[in-house]
């Protein structure tokens, strides 16, 4: 009785481990089915155009996915580039202010000292003063003819071709204006 329910119990394992493995090949037979009905659908469509039209259109799409990554790259690219050079004008703008504190420093300094440089004698520039009378015979200061105009930026005067009641102002000089005593 004991041997007959150990013959039963291999014949039960024997039994199981076939189930397992039919259980196992009908699986695989689904997936054989599915792919088969699967590529029946795909060759029996219209849009298919055949294999080596697949592969061109893998390799359009790889072109096109390597071509959006070499855009994306060349952004960020610019963008770094963008970034360096508004650092870059930044310590520039910060250099200058610096430099021109100094200066402003240095002429006040020199104010104080008394010994400052006299300002530029330029027609329009210090109030209180007459610009220089005219060339006299008819002459330019440029040294051309009564007839004849210059062809420079500057006018007759040494001006710099700004009219009369001009809105824009002189230049600055770089150092403070006293007014005459």
């Amino acid at each position: 009785m004991n041997q007959g329910i150990e013959n039963v119990q291999h014949q039960m394992k024997y039994f199981n481990s076939n189930v397992s493995q039919t259980t196992q090949l009908l699986d695989i037979w689904v997936r054989i089915l599915s792919q088969t009905a699967h590529n029946q659908v795909f060759l029996s469509s219209e849009e298919w155009q055949g294999g080596g039209m697949d592969s061109a259109k893998l390799g359009d799409l790889v072109q096109r996915d390597l071509q959006r990554q070499e855009e994306a790259e060349r952004k960020i690219r610019d963008a770094e580039q963008l970034r360096d050079r508004e650092r870059a004008e930044a310590k520039e703008r910060e250099r200058k202010r610096a430099e021109l504190a100094a200066a402003a420093k240095t002429a006040a300094a020199a104010a104080n000292d008394g010994t400052a440089r006299q300002p530029s004698t330029r027609p329009g520039l210090l109030r209180g003063r007459r610009p220089p009378p005219p060339p006299p015979s008819g002459r330019s200061a440029s040294g051309a003819g009564v007839g004849a105009r210059s062809s420079t930026a500057t006018g007759a005067r040494g001006g710099r071709g700004r009219g009369r009641g001009s809105s824009i102002p002189p230049p600055a000089t770089g150092s403070r204006i006293r007014p005459p005593r």
